[in-house]
């Protein structure tokens, strides 16, 4: 293989070669660093002299053998195959007894071995190559010099290397070697780019070498050695033309190997330097290795010099982590223990001497527990949660302070809680007995009722809560705030916890939910109030306020949602989904598992209430497979029941019904997250024509929410699920009755709660009656935005007309239920509702003409048409559309005869959906009717 690495340098051995092969002999001292490519240069010019017809000694120098005399020239004398009576000779020159007792060499000896050479270079050029000749011995130095005197007419050439070390080596012997005018030096440093390109060639095309040379310069400095084992890892990783250079475990080698040429000094320097890291300075690392700065600084530009470091550091990462890996595991942590110690004198920063400490095993010293601690909130502010549960972990250890081992343990667990709550449960009987004795703060308390009643250990939260509430007039503002901000999100959902107990500080009351009297701060929406007395400007402003300036803590997580529920009760949904995307993207991108979980229920539940089954059901599989179901606890309920609702909406009522193998911790028949789960298991049961099992579930469902003063629709419509399985059973008057008394409960006048209430009344009614009922509740679940709602409203309008002998209208409304039904993913169920189970109420061929006429509608046509299907007037459909009542008229004309209807009640709600699925074809509504953004922004582009 060509040598390209070095090739003027090559040169300019071929040419001393010529010279000496004259008659003038010549001395090279070849200089670099270590692994700079000069063993490789030596043996590409011993092929050249060989190919010559040239004469070849060649010996490489070990510090292992420094002092054996004569060690390197019997190198020489046996390097290559010598007459017989030559190594005769040459064997009794290098025998020990030659050497003086003071370990000099004797004269006779020196000039023995050179006249041998010299007679050997009397029929053809000789070469001597001796590689690393720092450490050679002082009889082989000694003959080079007597030979060096006598080279003026011999054909004979040495060439010997040296890497430089921290202590030069035999200076006397370097001095008389360069004064001769036969010395030559020739000095070499890693490869430039251009060097770097021209060896890539030999791997690559020259214009992906050019392509490729910053890069591995970058890495490499450009020194051959580390180079070369670029391209075996690049070889072994498979990698094409073009891509990254491939840093593996032949580069960490090369590091090392590299590193052991020199004096163990620089590798020891070396090591110090890896721990260190960004912290290194010469001072520290002469302190850290006992060594002079002054010598330090010397191994660092040495290092520099041969391409492994730059700046003083490490060029590449895989360089260090290889330097780390060669120390032994016990004299790393000894290292480790030293740089934490010397850190802390120095001053520096705690998640610096935290690193050394937990390498280290920890300190016998009192400052290492706090630096450990402070080390934690460190990792913690960066989001490095396995990091800070290390540091506060090994503090906990070697803590032996009752109070301070208890806020090791509540910091602990704060970490814990957010990847991993079932890891929470070990410390809550030690944080309880912390409590007890007083050594727990209230900041922490507050976290410790979380994990109580997340675990569903209800009787400790309530002792938590007695705490709690008896120190009220100790507690700072900042914790006053923390109760405030969660106390509505937990009396919802652990009623039972707080039922037994006056209100807690900031905590509300257990009576029946009403507006709110501003008790929990002005910052804290009211979701009480929302669900309760419907929705005011005051409360969103507040909900809006809380989540813009939010930023996710333990101790503020049920603030933000609270704020989130508060926004979707009030059917504030575009902006609910804004906040819950934005949380959940600060959750993952802060590796925030629990918060993760947690946010992709609520926007589950959020997808539900808007009717989305597809995308309901995919973030509550989401959030199941977050946290496994031990993780999360009692609140399991909630996931789970939107994962249900989403499913049977959607007929996949056998993948429904493996849900229930989920194994549901017994405490949560105290939580909220109970009637969620029982409601949507009754659902199942009336899916699977279980009616009897299904009437238990929604009774037990009003049983809890009445018990605990939470009986309002908008949480939980018990009563129309009642309806539900009345209807089923036949008996509508028992159904009118549930949902009378649902209508007339606080906050039932909600647009989605009402509109629900009707379409179950509707359902309820005689079939001559039933039409306007269900038209109403249309109208208003396509105001709230539910798909799936109005998709059953409009299958239950559809056989009403139907019902009525309407074929027409109701084959009409039947598409738009159709189309919607598909939108989200509930064809199943579409084909069981709608008349005749044929959602167009006839076969494909005579439904098809059909649909072509429906399609001849302009746009404008059919914002008409679905206005005047919903029952405005034509001064009305005029004064919303800004025409005039005549071009109204022109319109429905039009429109009449292209469906061919004779009159305005023929039309109903029998236009086609809109591309997206989001409600009827888009009408521009006029000011306070536009409550539905995404119904708004299709109406924009229809228009």
């Amino acid at each position: 293989m060509e040598f390209v690495e070095r090739s003027r340098e090559l040169d300019i051995l071929r040419g001393l070669y010529s010279g000496s092969a004259t008659g003038r002999g010549r001395v090279a001292l070849v200089s670099g660093p270590g692994a700079t490519g000069k063993t490789e240069l030596l043996r590409a010019f011993a092929e050249h002299v060989e190919a010559d017809g040239g004469l070849v000694l060649s010996a490489a120098c070990s510090r292992a053998e420094r002092l054996l005399p004569a060690a390197v020239m019997g190198q020489l004398f046996h390097s290559v195959p010598l007459p017989a009576e030559t190594l005769r000779r040459v064997g009794a020159f290098v025998d020990p007894a030659t050497t003086t007792a003071e370990g000099a060499a004797d004269i006779g000896v020196i000039r023995g071995m050179c006249a041998e050479l010299l007679d050997i270079a009397r029929n053809r050029p000789l070469v001597l190559l001796v590689d690393d000749v720092e450490f050679a011995d002082e009889t082989t130095l000694q003959t080079l010099l007597y030979l060096q005197r006598r080279l003026t007419a011999a054909q004979i050439l040495v060439v010997l290397t040296e890497s430089p070390q921290p202590q030069p080596f035999n200076p006397e012997f370097r001095a008389e070697l360069t004064r001769h005018a036969c010395f030559c030096n020739i000095q070499l440093s890693p490869l430039s780019e251009e060097g770097v390109a021209e060896l890539l060639a030999g791997w690559t095309d020259r214009d992906t070498a050019a392509a490729l040379a910053p890069a591995y310069h970058r890495i490499s400095g450009g020194n051959p050695l580390l180079l070369h084992a670029l391209g075996q890892d690049r070889r072994v990783a498979g990698a094409v033309d073009g891509t990254e250079p491939v840093v593996g475990d032949q580069f960490g080698q090369a590091v090392l190997a590299c590193l052991r040429r020199w004096d163990p000094a620089i590798l020891e320097i070396a090591h110090g330097l890896a721990l260190l890291g960004d912290l290194a300075s010469p001072v520290l690392l002469g302190r850290l290795l006992a060594s002079k700065p002054a010598r330090v600084q010397w191994v660092l530009d040495a290092l520099t010099t041969s391409g492994l470091l730059r700046g003083g550091r490490f060029r590449h990462p895989a360089a260090r982590t290889a330097v780390l890996h060669d120390l032994a595991p016990d004299a790393l942590a000894e290292m480790h223990a030293r740089a934490a110690e010397l850190l802390h004198a120095e001053g520096a920063p705690a998640s610096a001497i935290g690193d050394h400490l937990l390498a280290a095993g920890g300190l016998a010293e009192p400052w290492a527990i706090t630096v450990l601690q402070e080390s934690a909130t460190h990792a913690l502010a960066e989001d490095r949660v396995d990091d800070a549960m290390e540091s506060l972990k090994l503090a906990h250890e070697m803590c032996d302070d009752a109070p301070r081992r208890a806020a090791l343990t509540a910091m602990l667990a704060d970490c814990q809680w957010r990847v991993n709550p079932a890891a929470v449960s070990q410390h809550l009987q030690s944080q309880r007995d912390a409590l007890r004795a007083g050594h727990l703060s209230e900041r922490h308390a507050v976290a410790l009722l979380r994990y109580q009643l997340w675990h569903g250990h209800r009787q400790d939260a309530q002792e938590t809560l007695r705490h709690l509430r008896d120190e009220r007039q100790r507690l700072d503002a900042a914790t006053t705030a923390e109760l405030a901000g969660c106390a509505e999100w937990l009396r919802l959902h652990f009623p039972v916890a707080f039922a037994e107990l006056d209100a807690a500080p900031g905590f509300p009351s257990t009576a029946t939910p009403t507006r709110s009297d501003g008790s929990l701060g002005p910052a804290t929406p009211s979701l009480t109030a929302v669900l309760a007395d419907g929705v005011t400007d005051e409360v969103i402003a507040r909900a809006e306020q809380v989540l813009g300036s939010h930023l996710l803590v333990d101790v503020g997580l049920e603030s933000a949602l609270c704020a989130l529920q508060t926004l979707v009760y009030a059917d504030r949904m575009d902006r609910a989904v804004h906040w819950c995307d934005v949380l959940g993207a600060e959750a993952g991108a802060r590796g925030a598992t629990t918060w993760h979980a947690i946010l992709s229920d609520v926007r589950s539940h959020i997808a539900l209430r808007q009717g989305d089954l597809p995308l309901s059901e995919r973030f509550a599989r989401e959030a199941l497979d977050a946290l496994s179901p031990h993780n999360w606890g009692v609140a399991i309920g909630s996931p789970l029941s939107n994962l249900l609702l989403a499913k049977i909406g959607m007929d996949k009522l056998d993948e429904a019904e493996a849900q229930l193998k989920h194994v549901i911790p017994d405490a949560i028949r105290d939580t909220w997250f109970w009637p969620l789960y029982l409601r949507a298991r009754g659902h199942l049961h009336l899916a699977g024509g279980r009616v009897h099992a299904a009437l238990a579930d929604f009774e037990t469902c009003g049983q809890l929410a009445t018990r605990w003063g939470l009986d309002l629709p908008t949480l939980l419509p018990w009563r129309g699920d009642l309806a539900q399985v009345y209807l089923r059973s036949g008996r509508p008057d028992r159904a009118r009755g549930m949902v009378t008394e649902q209508l007339a409960r606080p906050g039932a006048a909600n647009a989605r709660t009402r509109g629900i209430s009707l379409r179950l009344l509707g359902s309820a009614l005689d079939v001559k009656q039933r039409v306007e009922t269900l038209r109403q509740a249309a109208n208003l679940l396509q105001e709230a935005g539910d798909r799936f709602q109005l998709f059953l409203a409009l299958a239950a309008l559809s056989s009403a007309h139907y019902g009525r002998g309407e074929f027409n209208t109701s084959r009409v409304v039947a598409r738009s239920a159709t189309q919607l039904a598909k939108d989200i993913q509930a064809q199943a169920l579409c084909r069981r509702l709608l008349p005749g189970n044929d959602p167009v109420g006839g076969d494909e061929a005579d439904a098809a003409p059909e649909h072509e006429e429906l399609s001849r509608l302009s746009d404008a046509e059919q914002r008409v048409a679905t206005l005047a299907a919903l029952g405005h007037t034509n001064r009305e459909i005029g004064k919303k559309l800004y025409i005039t009542v005549s071009t109204v008229e022109q319109h429905l004309t039009r429109v009449y005869r292209k469906l061919n209807v004779r009159r305005r009640t023929e039309l109903s709600l029998g236009l086609p959906m809109d591309a997206t699925g989001s409600g009827l074809l888009a009408v521009a509504p006029s000011g306070a009717e536009r409550s539905w953004p995404q119904w708004e922004s299709t109406a924009v582009q229809a228009s």
